[in-house]
């Protein structure tokens, strides 16, 4: 594989879903195979790996070596793990530099996020909407929302707080199933936003300082047998939460910050097994 990362990949799409994983081997084919077919017809889809010690890779090659998928998936993997942070850096500025991508929605490959709720974002598409998110909804959904009760609550007392402190109301703060527009996307500065696991709760923060249009969807989420973030994890992003929002309502989302090179991380491209070209990165 090359090390270059001065080529662009080539998207030929104005929406991009784009799918972060890491150790997925048990999901992430069928989280592919669940997209329905609208999405196929219009969205390129990348799947930027972050260095899984499993077979995510091999499965995804597999696939579509037996033509398991009517269209392209782009698979990027990075040199290093980037964390969920860093995944999402990258990925949204490898949408920036297509010049046709007008959407991202982020599609989860732990499959906690059922992809056939991704028509929901289907009539937003070339709205003036900078981000459109999905809260979960147990009034809504009754019967699919699987979230534990005491992490939803949880969730919807954190939100509740940060929506008090920083005076941006928002339906949850944590979740990552969002679609953001190209527009609001090229005015973020990608290199200042967390590190932490609780970027997509900064880059809300950056939306409503940028007065940017958000609207809100009621969602469900799968979380029968799967991983749940618990134990220490749990209090170490209920600290990065706190911690970033007083230092936000004090300081302001970072925005003005000088832009790292965060956002240039190396990664290898594995192209489709028919492609003659041996490698873009």
């Amino acid at each position: 594989m090359s090390t270059d990362n001065n080529q662009r990949i080539n998207l030929n799409s104005k929406l991009l879903i784009y799918i972060p994983t890491y150790n997925c081997a048990d999901y992430i084919v069928g989280v592919i195979d669940e997209i329905p077919e609208k999405l196929w017809e219009i969205a390129d889809i990348l799947i930027i790996d972050n260095c899984s010690t499993d077979e995510t890779i091999k499965l995804i090659q597999d696939a579509q070596s037996a033509k398991r998928w009517t269209n392209r998936v782009h698979l990027v993997q990075t040199h290093s793990n980037l964390g969920y942070s860093g995944s999402q850096k990258l990925a949204y500025r490898i949408a920036l530099d297509s010049s046709k991508m007008q959407h991202v929605i982020m599609l989860h490959g732990d499959g906690q996020y059922p992809p056939e709720l991704l028509n929901i974002f289907l009539p937003y598409i070339g709205s003036e909407y900078g981000v459109v998110y999905g809260f979960r909804d147990k009034s809504c959904y009754p019967e699919k929302e699987e979230t534990p009760l005491f992490t939803y609550w949880i969730i919807k007392f954190l939100s509740s707080i940060e929506s008090l402190v920083t005076g941006y109301q928002r339906k949850e703060w944590h979740t990552g199933f969002v679609m953001y527009s190209r527009g609001f996307l090229a005015k973020v500065n990608l290199g200042a936003l967390t590190e932490t696991y609780h970027i997509d709760g900064h880059i809300q923060f950056v939306a409503g300082e940028l007065k940017e249009r958000v609207e809100a969807v009621p969602i469900w989420k799968r979380y029968k047998k799967y991983q749940q973030l618990g134990g220490l994890n749990r209090f170490r992003y209920i600290f990065h939460v706190l911690n970033l929002m007083f230092k936000f309502r004090i300081l302001g989302s970072g925005q003005t910050d000088v832009e790292s090179s965060s956002t240039m991380y190396k990664y290898s491209y594995f192209p489709h097994p028919n492609d003659s070209i041996d490698e873009i990165s």
